[in-house]
């Protein structure tokens, strides 16, 4: 039995599940240690009790690394994450320091100072990246501990600066390792230490999560973030070439969009916005977007009635949302944007609008995919619900091939579903496509800004594991991703032209 047949979304995260052999405890008023952490005090300096320290540990290729997390400390304006970690070779295979502090360096970066760590705020939606220091560097470092009696064991210890966080505990996301809730504290003995050690702070960043969904037709996607939800239509959907007269199938289109902005707005202001490609002068594709923006909102007005105020406005080229000049970067830029202060609702009513796929299938299973390199098994382990979100955790095993295969995840030709940016290497190897299909929709996982370019591009970055990386035959490896909640007991989960896993029960976190 469905639990709910549409699903209004609460735009943010409410909590991860850690990924690569990490567990926890369920969250309430206070936060415990995982069940199979141990206490150990930390080496960071701090009055932080030993018994308040969350330890957590996974294999790695090379070995065992386990992490020893202290409370976030917070004076209200900044805060400090201080952790110690051990790593220990499996078998004869040799562990380098560097190799364990590079894990921590995030997506695309070949530094060994933990600047990958972030801080998740699932009550007030938000995450936390690294500070920078007053040189305008990451304000984090890890710090190698010799003792020449650990023999094959090594340790070390780390400190990173945050944006203070506003609750009572606070997620710590470790690229590759997962995350876990730690409790947040006032500052104590070593805080101002800690924060002179890596440099002082410069700024220090807090930004909101967007939930993303994209139709099976591609005429339209919807984001939200905090209060503000975008729909956005496709001008090769609404317009011929160089026209702004809309056209009989493109009027079915922005009656759709008026039906899901009633459904979705919490009030009765609609905005609409034009925007073009860079092709012509910046003076015609002003008037152009202008143009297109009005006839769309004339057709709103229409269909809205006297309940809502629509105005419009057209940008022109001014706010790309693909960068280049690709026949695909310039089809994405080519839109009109419709904003509206609202919630986003997921529909999930069955019918049979969901797209049929070529890919190995599987129900609640594993899927073997192949690829021009190897094979891979792949499994989805658990789909867990905490407020407002969908947690998801799948396994991956290679199972044949011996040859590097860096895009095995998603195919690198793979086109980018819907107007997200997250740089090359993580669209090439990363799982941004990974979706959960709805009854007209699929929801995609949860992203934030990154950095808002010279242009009007904007950079954004995937909550959660940003890149799956390649594998040897026999190695496995977790992805998880965190996806807005849709409402049902069983979701399906899909790789668009990869795999398809169906029937996956929802358990409640």
């Amino acid at each position: 039995m469905r639990r709910a047949q549409r699903a209004v979304v609460a735009v943010g995260l409410t909590g991860l599940l850690a990924g690569c052999g990490l567990t926890w405890p369920d969250r309430d008023d206070s936060v415990q240690p995982p069940p199979d952490a141990s206490s150990a005090p930390t080496s960071s300096g701090g009055t932080t009790p030993p018994d308040e320290v969350v330890s957590v540990e996974r294999e790695s290729h090379e070995g065992r690394v386990r992490f020893d997390l202290s409370p976030v400390e917070s004076d209200g304006d900044v805060a400090v994450l201080r952790y110690d970690l051990t790593a220990e070779p499996a078998g004869e295979k040799n562990l380098r320091f560097g190799t364990v502090a590079l894990s921590l360096a995030g997506l695309g970066s070949s530094t060994t100072d933990g600047r990958g760590v972030r801080l998740v705020d699932p009550a007030a939606r938000v995450v936390h990246p690294v500070a920078t220091a007053a040189d305008g560097t990451p304000a984090s470092e890890i710090e190698r501990l010799r003792d020449e009696e650990e023999g094959d064991t090594l340790r070390g210890r780390g400190v990173t600066l945050f944006a203070a966080p506003d609750g009572d505990t606070v997620d710590v996301l470790l690229p590759g390792y997962g995350a876990v809730p730690v409790p947040v504290v006032e500052a104590g003995e070593g805080f101002t230490d800690a924060v002179d050690e890596v440099g002082g702070v410069g700024d220090a960043r807090t930004v909101d999560l967007r939930a993303f969904t994209a139709a099976y037709d591609a005429e339209s996607s919807t984001s939200a973030e905090d209060d503000d939800v975008t729909v956005t239509l496709s001008s090769d959907v609404l317009f011929a070439s160089d026209e702004h007269t809309l056209t009989r199938s493109a009027r079915g289109v922005v009656e759709r969009a008026a039906a899901s902005i009633v459904e979705q707005a919490d009030g009765g202001d609609v905005h609409v916005v034009g925007h073009t490609d860079d092709v012509d002068t910046d003076r015609y594709n002003q008037a152009l977007s202008e143009r297109r923006a009005r006839t769309v909102a004339d057709r709103l007005r229409a269909e809205l009635g006297d309940g809502f105020t629509v105005t419009e406005e057209g940008r022109g080229e001014s706010e790309p949302v693909a960068e280049g000049t690709s026949a695909q970067a310039r089809a994405a830029n080519r839109r009109v944007e419709i904003l509206f202060e609202g919630h986003l609702v997921v529909d999930t009513e069955a019918g049979t609008e969901v797209p049929e796929t070529d890919a190995p299938t599987a129900e609640d299973g594993p899927v073997t995919i192949e690829t021009d390199r190897g094979d891979y098994r792949i499994e989805v382990e658990s789909v867990q619900r905490r407020d407002g979100v969908l947690v998801g955790r799948l396994t991956a095993e290679r199972t044949s091939g011996d040859a590097v295969d860096p895009a095995w995840f998603l195919r690198a030709h793979r086109t980018m579903i819907g107007q997200r940016a997250f740089g090359t290497l993580a669209e090439a190897a990363g799982p941004h496509n990974l979706s959960l299909l709805g009854a007209r929709e699929r929801v995609l996982p949860f992203d934030y800004v990154a950095e808002e370019r010279t242009g009007g591009f904007v950079l954004r970055r995937l909550l959660g594991d940003e890149e799956v990386g390649t594998l040897d035959q026999g190695q496995r490896t977790a992805i998880t991703v965190y996806w807005p909640d849709t409402g049902q007991d069983t979701v399906t989960v899909d790789a668009p032209d990869r795999f398809r896993i169906t029937d996956v029960p929802v358990t409640e976190g």
